[in-house]
Parts: C-alpha cells; structure tokens; sequence
C-alpha cells in the first residue's frame, strides 16, 4: 500500500470511529514513539522526557473519562513545544524522530480541546514519517520506492489500520 491508499484508509476508518476511541488510538501511537524521544533525550542531553509523559497521562486520564482541565493541557502543549527540538539544531535522524514524537503528543493533547479527526490523522502520518525515516537510515541504498514497499513501513500501516479498526 502506497502513502496515497494509506492516508485514503486511515481518514475513511477514523471517520468511522468515536472521538474516545481515536483518543485511545493517539495514545498508542504516541507511547510507540516515545522512545524515539528518550533516546534522543539521551543522546544530546536536551528536552524534557517528563513533560511528554506528563502529556500522555493527560491523554489517558481524558481517554478514561476523568475531566482534564483546558489550562493544565494549553499548559502541557506549551511545555512540550518547548521541548519539541528543532531540526536545524538537531540534524540528525534522532531529532526528528523526536520531533515526531513530541508533536504527536503535542496533537493528541490539542484533539483533548478542539476534538479535530485530522490531528488524528497527523499522528498516524508523523507515526508513518518515523518509520520512514528509520527505513531509509537502516536501509541506505534502497530507492524511495523500495522503501515506501519495505516491509516496515508496510508492517507500520498494517499495524495503524489494525488500531484503528480494532476500535471502530
């Protein structure tokens, strides 16, 4: 499945699915990329792991019906946009995967207050875009084609419509 038929399907089933159960889909994919985000943490001694596992707790909390205060959530999007690193200081394929992975939190918190299906969306592509990236870093001579049909960018598409059509 091409990047085309992919982001088609995944609009189609989450349009099909509540916004709980889209929550709990962000959330999934969120804590699958949290460790992009330790690992770059790690790695050049900069960010605030805590403030993206503080987001995701808020992420739960919403997801399990506990009442999540608007402020304390602007106040963890802004906690986490600080945090978010920036490419051009962070070059390589670590910063982006925790760019990712601090902006999939970052989206999963704004759904909490706007309840908007394409933040879902952008979580699934940022998910997708990780994979990507991590493909074409272990798999340097492939072309562009041969990585968008690699087994683990198709693995991770799998796994995305299997979540999210396991909640629908």
């Amino acid at each position: 499945m091409n990047w085309t038929e992919y982001h088609e399907k995944l609009t189609e089933n989450l349009k099909a699915t509540s916004s709980n159960q889209q929550t709990r889909f962000a959330i999934e994919v969120c804590e699958k990329l949290l460790p992009d985000y330790d690992t770059f943490h790690k790695e050049f001694k900069w960010g605030d792991l805590n403030s993206m596992t503080n987001g995701l707790v808020l992420c739960k909390q919403n997801a399990n019906g506990l009442d999540t205060n608007v402020k304390i959530i602007e106040n963890q999007i802004s906690e986490i946009v600080k945090n978010t690193p920036n490419t051009e200081d962070f070059g390589q394929v670590s910063g982006s995967l925790a760019l990712n992975s601090a902006a999939a939190i970052s989206e999963a918190l704004s759904f909490i207050l706007d309840n908007k299906t394409e933040r879902i969306l952008d979580i699934g592509s940022l998910s997708y875009d990780s994979t990507y990236f991590k493909a074409c870093e272990n798999y340097p001579k492939l072309s562009e084609s041969e990585i968008e049909n690699h087994q683990d960018l198709q693995n991770e598409i799998k796994w995305q419509l299997e979540k999210i059509k396991y909640v629908a």
